[in-house]
């Protein structure tokens, strides 16, 4: 049989089979000297609209709203996310939104395990950074197209104050996101900062690793894979 293609990207859709126990001891000094296995996640697209809707968002919100640099910022920020959304429908792996779908109860009980410092290990989205995914991309279209509306209005009008505070709303969605960023790096011992720019992710090695994702290191021979 050949390997089925690969989709999704959180332990609990991958993990066919458990891999052999490895000790804490060793599984902490692997990661401390970045000895992990590595996998490919994000693809080039989403890797481009992150850093596009980070540097436009950015540029939106510090610029005066009636300059020509705020309005152009905008339409690319509305730009960015309907590329976003549309290929979060159609294409597969990491960047798919079914991909990181989860219940409520699913996200209340990895907030529990993530307080205790218990929290699962996903290849994708956590559901926390899941739930955050969605309400940032849910703000600024809100906020953008709100925007549009308010362009050119009376500043006391109640949709130039809508948009005012839902960009407010999305840039404290985003300082949480950040925070969430750092606290998740030192829980995992992971640079997901670099691994939004290379696409590329460290695992640790008690998680088993995806289907045609491994990258081997350099000298590094695999087995090929068993088709029928």
């Amino acid at each position: 049989m050949r390997s089925q293609p690969f989709r999704y990207l959180n332990l609990h859709s991958f993990q066919t089979e458990k891999p052999p126990p490895v000790p804490p001891a060793f599984e902490n000094s692997e990661r401390r000297k970045r000895r992990d296995p590595e996998i490919r996640v994000w693809d080039p697209l989403v890797r481009v609209v992150h850093w596009v809707l980070a540097l436009a968002f950015t540029i939106l919100y510090l610029a005066p709203r009636e300059s020509s640099l705020h309005v152009y910022a905008g339409y690319l920020v509305l730009t960015a996310l309907f590329i976003r959304i549309v290929w979060g429908f159609t294409s597969h792996g990491a960047a798919r939104f079914s991909s990181f779908r989860f219940t409520p109860r699913q996200t209340l009980t990895y907030l529990k395990n993530a307080l205790t410092g218990q929290a699962e290990y996903y290849f994708s989205h956590n559901p926390i950074s899941a739930l955050m995914v969605h309400a940032l991309l849910a703000t600024l279209l809100a906020s953008t197209i709100l925007g549009m509306f308010a362009y050119g209005t009376d500043p006391h009008a109640g949709v130039v104050t809508a948009h005012a505070w839902l960009s407010h709303l999305a840039a404290g969605l985003v300082v949480v996101h950040l925070c969430g960023v750092i606290w998740a790096s030192r829980l995992h011992r992971e640079n997901y900062v670099l691994a939004m720019l290379t696409g590329i992710r460290r695992i640790p090695r008690a998680v088993a690793v995806p289907p045609g994702r491994y990258i081997p290191k350099f000298g590094e021979r695999l087995a090929a894979p068993a088709s029928a």
